[in-house]
């Protein structure tokens, strides 16, 4: 049997009417009809200025399912007013056989035992299928068809996994055997599963721009859409496993593929002091005699987390000081408090106080509405009281910028 997309589509509607119904359910004794309005598959049906061989053709495709046995039509006045489903016992047997799909307490059933598979995996998967879970046993379809979950589930495994630093087309090869499917079909989906989880609420909190936050949510997690660099200069020896020896020297910048941080074997710290620089023209502003200094670049990702964490170690031994400079504003001291957290080095905040935010208080922005929510939180917290106080009694913060410009050198 031939049928077209609209035969089919009202099919579907009959189909769903039925499956929704108290008679499938077995909570219905009296026997129901199901039928749907010809506007309910096309929808200027009634419409006076519709091109009337339109009607026509959309007429002899409903005579046609009636002369297959599969719909009764309602008439007034020489117009279709309901399209009404067979009332035979083998009729939605029929119906799915013809439309390719399973009954639904079936698929239901597959659904649930699908979903349910995965309840041992990252909180973020759990989370998400117990979503599903609780559509499903309120008699609501899954949020995607059951392949589009599969592979969903497939890439937060991934993603979420202990992985080496890899590009976003490499991941839709890797994951879904396809360069543009993850791009084209998924990034934005699994983006959202994982800002909605609430895992990276601190790192995107204030960001505005979806694409900004789904970028940051992947690239915290060493997925990128380009390869990434890591900034640094100061003096340092750095020793891969393959023999290969870098010498940085001082205040010339470098910069390293993040895959290389892997490949370090050692990397000997010369300045008596580490500087972390949150954004990039101060980076490229700020010299020292006596410091080695690492771009940022807002929250760190893994891959600096991991070169930090390495030069904290090897470098023990020589007292090494480790300092942060970043804006003086509360996400400033949120990206500060997220490094000493996650790196577990004391890093201190360098030019981040009343002092410098009020020498520069000419170049001082107003607070924003998510500023005064942090800054109360750093206080309840009890984490830089005195200028998140003075922040918040002025509602001004000051970005780094002017600091590194107006004062270069930097001297501890």
């Amino acid at each position: 049997m031939n049928l077209n997309s609209r035969q089919k589509l009202i099919l579907e509607k009959l189909l769903h009417k039925y499956e929704s119904s108290k008679t499938y359910k077995g909570e219905n004794s009296v026997r129901q009809t199901f039928s749907i309005l010809p506007t309910d598959v096309y929808p200027k049906y009634n419409d006076d200025f519709e091109d009337v061989n339109l009607i026509e053709d959309f007429e002899k495709e409903l005579k046609n399912l009636e002369s297959e046995n599969l719909i009764s039509t309602e008439s007034r006045d020489r117009h279709i007013v309901k399209i009404i489903a067979n009332s035979t016992d083998d009729y939605w047997p029929k119906v799915r056989n013809i439309l390719g799909v399973k009954e639904r307490k079936l698929q239901q059933q597959e659904e649930l035992d699908f979903f349910r598979s995965f309840l041992s995996k990252n909180s973020v998967i759990v989370d998400f299928c117990k979503t599903q879970i609780s559509r499903i046993e309120a008699d609501k379809k899954a949020a995607y068809p059951l392949e589009e979950s599969a592979n969903i589930i497939n890439l937060l495994d991934y993603i979420l996994s202990d992985h080496p630093e890899i590009l976003e087309r490499e991941l839709s090869i890797e994951v879904l055997h396809d360069s543009k499917k993850w791009e084209k079909i998924y990034r934005t989906k699994v983006c959202k599963i994982l800002q909605e989880s609430g895992s990276f609420h601190e790192i995107i909190d204030g960001l505005e721009e979806t694409k900004e936050i789904y970028d940051t949510i992947l690239e915290n997690l060493n997925v990128y859409k380009n390869p990434s660099y890591i900034y640094f200069k100061g003096n340092a020896k750095i020793k891969f496993a393959d023999g290969r020896i870098i010498n940085v020297a001082q205040n010339k910048a470098l910069a390293l593929p993040s895959t290389e941080v892997s490949a370090i074997d050692e990397i000997d710290i010369l300045n008596k002091s580490v500087m972390t620089v949150e954004n990039l023209t101060s980076f490229n502003r700020v010299r020292g005699t006596n410091v080695f200094f690492l771009y940022l670049s807002g929250y760190h990702n893994s891959v600096k987390q991991i070169l930090l964490k390495k030069i904290f170690d090897q470098n023990q031994h020589k007292n090494v000081s480790y300092y942060h400079f970043g804006d003086i504003d509360p996400d400033g001291f949120y990206i500060l408090e997220n490094l000493r957290k996650k790196t577990g080095i004391d890093f201190k905040p360098y030019c981040m106080d009343v002092e410098n935010l009020e020498k520069y208080r000419n170049y001082a922005k107003p607070f924003e509405s998510n500023d005064f929510k942090k800054a109360e939180s750093l206080i309840a917290l009890e984490k830089y009281v005195d200028i998140a106080t003075y922040m918040l009694n002025n509602k001004v913060k000051l970005e780094q910028e002017i600091i590194s410009w107006m004062n270069p050198e930097i001297s501890i």
